[in-house]
């Protein structure tokens, strides 16, 4: 023991002497899921898109169906991400867009179109890929992932007649996370928070909003937040001038 421990104090001498970084001890990101809220700049064939929330989503196990606030895209990490493992694979459970304003998608009728995966509406492959997460210190870092998005689009609803079913690889090429969540995030212990069971350092946060995106499409994202009360005004006048547009529209 006492011989190891001399080795060990001469490795961490030696790299602190020629500025050799060495990997800490129990690093490691969680398998677990980020609930994201779709944010300005999403376009598909070059319409704006807006986020349709889930409302609420079955995790199974004993954490069950939760309310997931305004979360619109659900993606699951399917194994733990360490310094010496970083890239795992991910799934994305849940996606529900809607176009911002009435288009006419691929010369179909006027009207809203909705974007949903294949697989949550009970036919198609999952949407998977894969995720890299590095680790600048314990707890953040950077990452980059990409999905091949079996999408569905919907006319008139979300589970309206199906149009088309593009597959979209979307590539994000690097952003931002931590292992504290942002102010006012959606959080559910096991899901998203305290993934451990003890405290948040495994947990993953992407900071602030990223971007996925393809020649025909482009996603951006940020993890889930309610509202500051102000802004939450702001949303409700919003969305009332935005229903009576669609009131307008379908009244012509």
């Amino acid at each position: 023991m006492t011989m190891m421990l001399r080795k060990l104090s001469a490795i961490g001498a030696v790299s602190a002497c020629f500025g050799l970084a060495l990997p800490s001890i129990g690093q490691e990101v969680l398998p677990g899921y980020d609930l994201f809220d779709t944010q300005a700049g999403t376009t598909f064939q070059g319409a704006p898109f807006v986020g349709v929330p889930v409302g609420s989503y079955n995790f199974g196990g004993s954490i069950g169906t939760q309310s997931v606030g305004n979360t619109d895209t659900i993606v699951q990490r399917l194994a733990p991400a360490t310094p010496g493992s970083p890239t795992i694979p991910i799934v994305m459970d849940a996606l529900q867009l809607e176009s911002a304003t009435p288009i006419s998608l691929g010369g179909g009728p006027l009207g809203f179109y909705f974007v949903t995966l294949q697989s949550t509406d009970g036919a198609g492959p999952a949407s998977t890929g894969s995720m890299t997460i590095n680790f600048s210190n314990p707890g953040s870092g950077t990452f980059t992932s990409f999905f091949d998005v079996f999408a569905d689009i919907h006319f008139g609803a979300p589970n309206g007649p199906i149009v088309a079913q593009p597959v979209l690889t979307l590539q994000n090429p690097g952003a931002s996370w931590g292992n504290v969540a942002p102010p006012g995030a959606t959080l559910i212990n096991g899901v998203d928070n305290m993934l451990n069971g003890a405290n948040t350092a495994n947990d993953f946060w992407p900071m602030g909003s990223f971007t996925e995106s393809e020649p025909g499409a482009t996603h951006v994202v940020a993890p889930d937040v309610v509202p500051e009360p102000s802004t939450f005004v702001g949303l409700l006048m919003g969305a009332g001038a935005f229903l009576a547009r669609r009131r307008t529209v379908a009244a012509v």
